[in-house]
């Protein structure tokens, strides 16, 4: 099952001033990542706030998304949920507004017997005819796959890969080499240039939303053997996570992008607003390296 393309944003979710949805602010954040020359979008995961939102409000988002990019990038929906039917939901949604391919965490908080994880994302493929993506991220989920684990769910021909959000990059070769018919996107921004050079398929990841280009071009340099253009853009990418450590990844992201005219309001509480002092580092750095990309 093929999934077009190689570097795709998590994309930021859209929220008013009081912290409703903005199906506005869809289009123009659509828009600024399309032009960082990524190859699509990934969204309602852990960068767009999956877990504060409704079904009902995660559902308007993706069909807002759809009639935004259908026909102009990769859409991949994650449609991963505590609950079996909210997943079975909105892949459903997904299927039927023309995503390319959907993808779910397993399901959190109750510690479930893998058995149980089977049957979740075998009832999502079950629902829509699209390859999935698991959404392996054990910090944020608390579920820990064991390398036959993840072996075990690619067995089924209609998932496609893995979006690997850790920093197991030995775990990461491994399950390259002993699946290499399926798609392994990594996940951690800041050690992406080390995955490139293992070997991934792309990446997927929240600064995409802002210097999409570093990740097009850190793909492109390791596959063309030029380690120096690679490691200057990963630094780059770097001094920029650096400073969203202090301000809040997803925080930190939205006043970045608001600051350039693209309105995608606050994080939804209990996030808080970054501090002053944590945003004079990021718009200092802003100034020197991403106004002339904006404008």
């Amino acid at each position: 099952m093929t999934i077009p393309g190689a570097i795709f944003a998590a994309m930021l979710t859209p929220f008013k001033d009081d912290a409703s949805l903005s199906v506005e602010g869809v289009a123009p954040l659509l828009d600024f990542i399309i032009a960082q020359g990524v190859d699509g979008v990934y969204a309602g995961g852990s960068t767009g706030e999956c877990v504060l939102q409704s079904r009902e409000e995660r559902t308007l988002m993706l069909r807002e998304l759809a009639d935004c990019g259908r026909g102009r990038c990769t859409l991949i929906a994650h449609v991963g949920a505590a609950a079996t039917d909210d997943a079975v939901a909105l892949a459903r949604v997904a299927g039927d507004t023309g995503y390319q391919a959907i993808s779910a965490v397993p399901p959190f908080y109750y510690k479930h017997a893998f058995d149980d994880i089977i049957d979740y994302y075998r009832a999502i493929v079950d629902a829509c005819d699209l390859p999935l993506i698991i959404y392996n991220i054990p910090v944020l989920t608390g579920v820990e796959m064991k390398t036959e684990d993840c072996l075990r769910l690619l067995e089924d021909d209609r998932i496609a890969g893995m979006k690997y959000t850790a920093s197991n990059l030995f775990q990461f070769s491994q399950l390259r080499q002993a699946a290499p018919d399926k798609h392994f996107y990594f996940g951690t921004d800041e050690m992406f240039i080390g995955a490139a050079a293992i070997g991934t398929d792309g990446g997927i990841g929240s600064t995409y939303n802002l210097i999409g280009d570093a990740y097009v071009g850190i793909h492109r340099a390791i596959e063309a053997g030029d380690i120096h253009t690679a490691r200057r853009l990963q630094a780059k990418a770097n001094d920029l996570i650096a400073i969203l450590f202090e301000t809040g990844v997803l925080s930190g992201l939205k006043h970045a992008l608001n600051r350039f005219g693209i309105p995608v309001g606050p994080c939804r509480r209990p996030f808080s607003p970054p501090s002053t002092q944590s945003l004079v580092r990021l718009d200092a750095w802003l100034d020197d390296h991403v106004r002339q990309a904006a404008e």
